[in-house]
């Protein structure tokens, strides 16, 4: 699924929720973040690392990542329900900090007459 945008900068939060039939599965599965594809294609050599727990009774969890390269991102996850690999994956774009200092960059205002 598609996170979004952001600028670069931004810390990202990458969520996962696992249910089962559309039941939050509350068991501790210790998920992991495997891989972070980085937009040249390659790998963000820090990974894997595990996620943190968000909620146990709702099964979500999330990991807080920094970009540092404009681009498309990829992010696989994968957790393990008895002995059975799942994987999930996310994706997410970023981009340049633009400024909203000009007058062109402004929304326009209504203003009573």
């Amino acid at each position: 699924m598609a996170m979004g945008s952001y600028t670069i900068g931004a810390t990202v939060r990458v969520p996962l929720q696992v249910t089962d039939t559309g039941i939050a599965f509350t068991e501790d599965i210790s998920p992991i973040i495997a891989k972070v594809v980085l937009p040249d294609g390659t790998n963000d050599g820090k990974f894997p690392d595990n996620m943190d727990t968000l909620d146990i009774h709702y099964g979500a969890y999330y990991y807080d990542y920094t970009p540092k390269k404009v681009g498309d991102y990829v992010v696989i996850i994968a957790y393990y329900v008895e002995d059975v690999e799942f994987t999930v994956i996310e994706n997410f774009t970023v981009n340049k900090k633009t400024s909203s200092n000009s007058k062109c960059n402004k929304a326009p205002r209504a203003e009573a007459r």
